[in-house]
């Protein structure tokens, strides 16, 4: 205590306590004619490692990094007032970015070259940067069109594209989900106006393996189109002459009914049909077949397309004899007849008749399909041999073979005549006893 009392009466206290009044009215005075501010500035970014990413095969596909950045700063009013960008320094490192896709990368404090300036904040204080590596693809070019493009009767024999593929260059996550490249040609052609070969120069449109369309993305591919197309053309034919007697024309038949037609659609035009002609059957017994070149039927400038040749057959069967039996008692009819009149006589019981036919209807054939009859209209006592009709046959089917006839003999009916009654002993007796 005694100490104290003594240093506060030293010379030395009064120094100390003088120099911290001296500095008090220094740093008032300072503050008065000095004061501290506040001072905005924008300042240049710098981009650290800048060929990091293209070191990884990456290459920069959308970037949000400013040319510069702006700080708040604060100091003397001597000091802060002569504060230039070039004092300052800020920056961006790119060695942070090691893959593929959106990287965000820091921007630390910017420094300052000068004492007495006090970094109060800074904006922006991070970037985003997208980095993809570059690649290309090869897509399919499709051809996409329906038949109402086609002429009437018109087809189309082929649709190739020049070029098949297109190679696609771009960033990687981008071009990997490219599916293919369209033409559309119900776009650029109306329907029905295909008539013949073509090749035309038309725009394809990217489509995504979703179904997406992303022509906008991407420069305009021209791609050329062959277009070729045939017309398909009926054929005709017809049949003469007769096979033998005992044999009738079966089915015909043609082993392509229709020819695809090449070349000018002037000419192709006015051809709607082809008649071969005819296939002769005189006489056959057999099948016969006939071969027709196409090509000698055609206009010049005018070729078949694949099928040059055609066959015709016609098939020639046989007919066949089926025997039916007809019985008198409950097959043949017999109209005219007069049983309260008559006693009829027949000399058959039954006919084996011989029907001569094709194998098909025969089957169906039946004694009632036949309607047998022995006509006995206006027939009196006598014997007739009568014919025995059909007349119910189908004659454009059928033919009888044979002629078939019955002999029938008619005779009056004799009424029968009751015998007399004879007198019973009992009713004798009585008689004589009766006076």
């Amino acid at each position: 205590m005694i100490k104290l009392r003594n240093f506060l009466k030293s010379k030395t206290f009064y120094i100390i306590v003088s120099a911290l009044l001296g500095v008090m009215t220094w740093l008032l005075v300072l503050n008065y004619t000095n004061p501290t501010e506040k001072r905005s500035l924008d300042i240049p970014l710098n981009v650290l490692n800048g060929n990091a990413p293209a070191a990884l095969g990456l290459s920069e596909r959308d970037s949000s990094v400013p040319d510069k950045i702006t700080i708040k700063a604060s100091g003397r009013s001597d000091i802060i007032g002569n504060l230039t960008a070039a004092d300052l320094y800020a920056f961006v490192d790119f060695a942070e970015i090691d893959k593929a896709g959106t990287t965000t990368l820091k921007i630390d404090e910017p420094e300052c070259k000068r004492l007495g300036i006090k970094i109060e904040d800074y904006y922006p204080k991070k970037v985003d940067v997208m980095y993809d590596k570059m690649s290309h693809v090869n897509v399919d070019v499709i051809v996409d069109y329906d038949n109402s493009l086609l002429a009437e009767n018109f087809e189309i024999l082929s649709v190739k594209a020049e070029p098949s593929t297109v190679q696609i260059s771009g960033f990687e996550s981008d071009i990997a989900d490219i599916d293919c490249i369209k033409v559309k040609l119900n776009e650029s052609l109306a329907a029905g106006s295909i008539d013949s070969d073509r090749i035309g120069s038309y725009l394809g449109h990217y489509y995504l393996k979703s179904g997406e369309e992303v022509t906008a993305d991407y420069e305009k591919e021209k791609i050329s189109v062959q277009i070729e197309v045939a017309k398909r053309v009926p054929l005709k034919f017809s049949v003469s002459g007769e096979p033998h007697n005992d044999y009738y024309l079966g089915k015909t038949s043609i082993n392509s009914n229709t020819v695809l037609l090449r070349g000018a659609s002037s000419a192709l035009r006015n051809i709607n049909e082809i008649d071969l002609g005819s296939i002769d059957v005189s006489g056959a017994t057999g099948n016969v077949i006939k071969n027709f070149n196409i090509e000698s039927y055609l206009p010049a400038g005018i070729a078949t397309y694949q099928t040059a040749e055609v066959s015709v057959s016609a098939e020639i069967l046989k007919y066949e004899i089926k025997n039916i039996t007809v019985n008198m008692s409950d097959s043949v009819s017999t109209p005219g007849k007069n049983p309260r009149e008559y006693t009829y006589e027949f000399s058959k019981n039954q006919f084996d008749v011989k029907i001569k036919g094709k194998a098909a209807d025969l089957a169906n054939l039946s004694v009632s399909s036949l309607g047998p009859e022995i006509d006995l209209t206006d027939k009196g006592v006598g014997e007739y041999i009568l014919p025995l009709e059909f007349t119910a046959i189908d004659n454009a089917k059928y033919t009888v073979i044979g002629d078939y006839t019955c002999s029938v003999k008619i005779a009056d009916k004799i009424e029968e005549t009751p015998a007399p009654s004879t007198p019973s002993p009992e009713s004798t007796a009585t008689a004589t006893a009766t006076p």
